[in-house]
């Protein structure tokens, strides 16, 4: 089983404790739509979005935020970050 393959699967105490997005020992193991800090025995889910114009990072998800339009609200998220915080872009040229 792979966390790639996105399927839901319960989080284990080691991957709790992994290096995600950077950050050791789990600091930044969360939801990418409401922010939860997965621990061990919560479910989880990563849903592939890098095939996906203006949607892509993988996200991970918790079992509160999944369902359905996972895609849908991402791509909304990264286009409010675009919109609302450009200067966080660096070269953005219009």
């Amino acid at each position: 089983m792979s966390f790639m393959d996105g399927k839901p699967w319960v989080v284990t105490k080691e991957e709790e404790q992994h290096n995600w997005l950077g950050g050791a020992n789990g600091k930044y193991f969360r939801c990418a739509l409401c922010g939860w800090k997965f621990h061990a025995g919560d479910t989880a889910r990563m849903q592939f979005t890098n095939n996906i114009q203006g949607a892509g990072g993988n996200p991970l998800v918790c079992a509160e935020c999944d369902g359905p339009d996972v895609i849908e609200r991402w791509k909304q998220m990264h286009k409010d970050v675009n919109e609302k915080y450009w200067w966080f872009r660096r070269g953005v040229r219009e």
